[in-house]
């Protein structure tokens, strides 16, 4: 795996000339911003390197936090930020905790050391990671060795800052200089290789297609009755508990096994093929051949669970046999294991002699428990009905915002997309409510009992006052946050209170509307109409109210050339428009709003700031 070039840019290299950047670069790696604060230049650069068609391999943030929860309101508003720039979820997103977040912690008198380092890098990577986002650690070898726990740089891909020959430490990103020269740049600029590939992000997908894949080509597969034959699928079948995976793990130096009963050192031999021999380890612990020990060993690492997913190991009869989980459904759960015979549902089958694909019911009481293996949390494939403990992502976040709108509680962080333990509270509670079965796991039958219930109380209602709650007050919340009017300490949480009220009474001055502190219909369009217009205005422009000095045409574009918009109204003298941005210096043309609806670009010099 070779490597590429790029750099990474902020606010310091003021004004970047992209056009002249981009011949010299592969990638660029842009500062979003710190504190809960942007860039001054993160908005101007990503637009140039869009541009430019230069690939923004990620963002980092420069945490300032003093506590958990400033962690928290920072990466939402990194997160928001993000957004508004338009950039995808394939991007990486970097927490940047170094000597400055610890200075300027000092200065407040308050004191960060590693405890803190750690747990705040975790509460921002993993805040991306429920989300969908690649998400990595930024830091220096003084760091590295000094602040960072081993266990939280394993999590994590790293980008390491080392200045001197190649990269001391194993790291996707290496900063490799901070007095690069770049034309197009003025003064230095940090210089960065990258050692991934194209598919680097997406390994999560491909490892668990790899391991689907892996088990598959494996289904049928017979003990021997020896040590002949071992690579054969059929050949010298018996029940010897001969196998070529113990003899494969006693070739790494490891007690394979032969001649026992194999269930478990068929999962090892697959966990190895995918992850290596330290990760399988990890997974199951020196004593992976005994189920018992498995189990130990995950309930003291924290990876056992009551719950299946897909891709966990999954442990039967006071550990007498073990699986991989290869598909879940509301009211199944299907398997992969060695050592077993075919058989229907619920037939656990240990010393049956061969690997085989297997089914049980969700509620078997032969299933001990389940052995999370991670992924990296995107292998949670879209192969089940149902949402559960511990799911994450745009779906979670509608069950959420729905829940809401009914009255239930979600937690203290509302709709945030992360299925936890107060979000399976609230969907009990709505199953009772509606006379379903109660078992916190929001399947067919909830899902369309809640939005049916959502959709009979929203009906006829064209207004939002205080006291209403749900996914259109989370809605209204979040646009008037966008549009830089403050809701409160809890920010867009679905609830219509006063902090609310006054952010809707202070848009309806501003906008000279009545201000009556309710969005009904007149408030809610003029909402979308500026966010219409926000939405739409130059990256680094100060949008104006302007007034045609003369009447002039609004053309497609910022041409002569171009035609004018089909239908669309002169601009007459007197009238006022917004100006959403400027095209070239040389030409002068405006971007316009007219009428809250029409982009188009007029004659700067037909058009005078108020």
């Amino acid at each position: 795996m070779g490597k590429t070039t790029g750099i990474d840019a902020s606010e310091w290299q003021k004004s970047i000339d992209w056009a002249s950047v981009k011949s010299q670069i592969d990638f660029v790696i842009l500062r979003e911003g710190y504190r809960k604060a942007a860039d001054k230049y993160f908005f101007r650069n990503v637009e140039g390197c869009k541009n430019n068609q230069i690939p923004i391999h990620g963002v980092y943030h420069f945490l300032y936090a003093l506590n958990n929860q400033d962690v928290i309101a920072e990466a939402e508003s990194c997160l928001a930020n993000i957004e508004k720039a338009g950039l995808p979820k394939t991007i990486y997103v970097w927490a940047d905790f170094e000597y400055d977040t610890v200075t300027n912690a000092a200065k407040k008198g308050v004191t960060l050391g590693p405890n803190e380092c750690n747990l705040f890098t975790q509460t921002f990577c993993d805040f991306f990671k429920k989300r969908g986002y690649n998400t990595g650690i930024y830091t220096n070898g003084d760091y590295y060795k000094h602040w960072y726990r081993q266990d939280v740089l394993n999590k994590y891909p790293l980008w390491l800052a080392d200045y001197e020959g190649g990269p001391d430490y194993h790291c996707l990103y290496q900063q490799y200089t901070n007095n690069g020269q770049i034309t197009g740049i003025n003064g230095n600029i940090d210089m960065n290789y990258y050692y991934g590939d194209k598919e680097e992000t997406n390994m999560a997908k491909d490892l668990w297609s790899k391991t689907a894949e892996l088990m598959a080509a494996e289904s049928g597969y017979l003990e021997k009755a020896s040590e002949s034959n071992l690579d054969s699928k059929t050949g010298n079948a018996g029940y010897g508990n001969y196998t070529k995976y113990a003899r494969d793990i006693n070739n790494l130096g490891l007690m394979g096994c032969q001649g026992q009963p194999w269930c478990a050192v068929y999962q090892f031999w697959i966990n190895w093929q995918i992850f290596g021999k330290e990760k399988a380890l990890d997974i199951m612990g020196p004593g992976f051949y005994n189920c018992t020990s498995i189990t130990n060993h995950a309930k003291s690492k924290g990876t056992w669970h009551s719950e299946p997913k897909l891709g966990a190991l999954v442990i039967f009869r006071n550990g007498a046999h073990i699986g991989r989980v290869t598909k879940i459904t509301s009211s199944q759960i299907y398997t992969n294991e060695g050592n077993t015979s075919k058989g229907g549902v619920n037939n656990v089958e240990a010393n049956g002699g061969c690997v085989a694909d297997k089914v049980y019911t969700r509620n078997y009481s032969g299933i001990d428990g389940y052995v999370w293996i991670d992924y990296t949390d995107s292998s949670e494939a879209v192969v089940r009905d149902y949402l559960q403990l511990g799911d994450t992502g745009p779906a979670v976040k509608t069950m959420q915002q729905n829940l809401i709108t009914l009255g239930f509680d979600v937690g203290a962080f509302g709709a945030d997309g992360s299925f936890g333990q107060d979000t399976q509270a609230a969907v009990k509670q709505a199953q009772k409510k509606y006379g379903l079965t109660v078992d916190g796991f929001y399947g067919p039958d909830t899902k369309s009992k809640i939005e049916a219930a959502v959709k009979e109380q929203q009906a006829g209602k064209d207004f939002l006052c205080v006291g209403d709650q749900g996914g259109q007050v989370k809605e209204l919340q979040s646009n008037l946050i966008y549009l830089g009017y403050d809701c409160g300490a809890s920010g867009a949480d679905g609830d219509f209170g006063a902090d609310t009220e006054a952010a809707v009474k202070a848009f309806q001055k501003a906008c000279g509307l009545d201000a009556d502190s309710c969005a009904g219909p007149k408030t809610l369009a003029k909402i979308k109409a500026e966010l219409f217009k926000q939405k739409n205005t130059q990256a680094g422009f100060q949008r104006f109210v302007g007034k045609v000095q003369k009447t002039c045409a609004v053309h497609e574009k910022a041409k002569k050339a171009s035609p004018a918009i089909t239908g669309y109204p002169k601009l007459s003298k007197g009238n006022l428009v917004d100006v959403l941005g400027r095209d070239g210096y040389e030409d002068n043309w405006y971007k316009v709003c007219v009428a809250d609806q029409y982009i188009g670009y007029a004659w700067a010099d037909s058009i005078k700031k108020v």
